[in-house]
């Protein structure tokens, strides 16, 4: 039932999403808004499962693999949006790899985050045994080319990367601390 609660609930903030495109006149541009609204979603939930083990009252209500598992769907449907975006332009898409760092570091964290959608499982976790643990690691990896990737296509406003930022940080101290003491 928890897995069930979690998917319906982190669902939710596409189905506003794909609402709001259609009914909202003051979005200009529908792909636009798509690509970057699913970046921002994936890049919350990263940060908001790295919260999890801070809170550990969550865990009653949100199973935090499923979370992981839509997360991963959110970075996917934001990759596949920019490369519908580019017509699928593959000869495009090739130099935006080659010549855009922004792009470089979006990459990084989609296929790093491949592993953890592959494992996500108990059966991956039985067989992998502690090399599990090391293969989920890889969310700090994946969450620092994801704020790198931001960090980079940010033109004036940094107000919101800041946030991000400081949040971050603060979970981070905050379980370095939990944990270096035990």
């Amino acid at each position: 039932m928890k897995k069930l609660y979690t998917y319906l609930l982190f669902s939710l903030p596409l189905l506003y999403v794909l609402i709001n495109v259609f009914l909202n006149d003051d979005i200009m541009n529908g792909p636009s808004y798509l690509i970057i609204t699913t970046g921002y979603i994936a890049l919350s939930l990263l940060v908001f499962i790295l919260f999890m083990p801070i809170a550990p009252a969550l865990s009653d209500y949100i199973d935090r693999r499923s979370l992981g598992i839509i997360t991963f769907v959110y970075a996917l449907i934001h990759y596949l949006l920019y490369i519908l975006d580019n017509n699928i332009e593959w000869m495009l898409i090739r130099n935006d790899l080659f010549f855009r760092n922004y792009i470089q570091l979006g990459y990084v964290a989609l296929i790093l985050f491949l592993p953890l959608f592959i494992t996500s499982n108990n059966y991956a976790k039985e067989l992998l045994g502690n090399k599990w643990i090391d293969i989920h690691r890889l969310i700090y990896i994946i969450i620092l080319s994801s704020m790198l990737h931001y960090y980079m296509i940010i033109k004036a406003d940094y107000f919101i990367f800041i946030m991000y930022s400081v949040i971050l940080i603060t979970i981070l101290i905050i379980k370095y601390r939990k944990y270096s003491i035990k």
